[in-house]
């Protein structure tokens, strides 16, 4: 009798934890996108624009910015955010995004939310620190190719001088 009853409590609690798993082999949006806060509202806000026209990307950015605008809450802050750090090039703005997530005071956020401002902050930092570094290679190149353009004029005024000087020997030596 004993046996029976712990095994109908593992049957129990077994049967119990399976019927809190879900499936999502079909479903739209992966698990972590499942809630409506927090960060898995942000994810899912955001993994909902992926497949947007430019011109309906600016409608939603136009539409977040508004909400912002009349809710200047954290949770439209990091939403938007979110689309301009990490959305389709038509809406992004980094600096934007930046000054954005600057403002939110991180005593005011859970764990999960801390985390995600301070990757998209070191994200932001990193993209800033690359876009420096290609926007001083690019000089570097425009300055060789101009310094190369300068040789090659310098070149083809010596080569000038030369078949000069060359003519000027053949005439005298007639």
């Amino acid at each position: 009798m004993k046996n029976s009853v712990v095994y109908l409590v593992l049957l129990v609690l077994l049967l119990g934890g399976c019927t809190q798993m879900k499936s999502y082999t079909n479903r739209v949006l992966p698990p972590v996108f499942e809630g409506g806060n927090g960060v898995n509202y942000w994810l899912a806000e955001l993994h909902a624009t992926r497949d947007l026209s430019g011109d309906d990307l600016r409608g939603v950015l136009a539409s977040w910015e508004q909400e912002l605008d009349y809710q200047p809450t954290v949770n439209n802050r990091l939403k938007l955010a979110l689309l301009l750090a990490a959305g389709d090039k038509a809406v992004r703005d980094h600096a934007r995004a930046h000054k954005l997530l600057e403002g939110i005071d991180p005593d005011s956020l859970g764990p999960g939310e801390q985390e995600l401002v301070t990757i998209l902050q070191q994200y932001l930092a990193e993209h800033k620190e690359d876009s420096g570094k290609i926007n001083q290679l690019s000089k570097q190149v425009r300055e060789q190719g101009k310094r190369i353009e300068e040789l090659e004029q310098q070149q083809r005024a010596l080569t000038t001088i030369e078949q000069n000087i060359q003519q000027r020997e053949k005439s005298v030596g007639e």
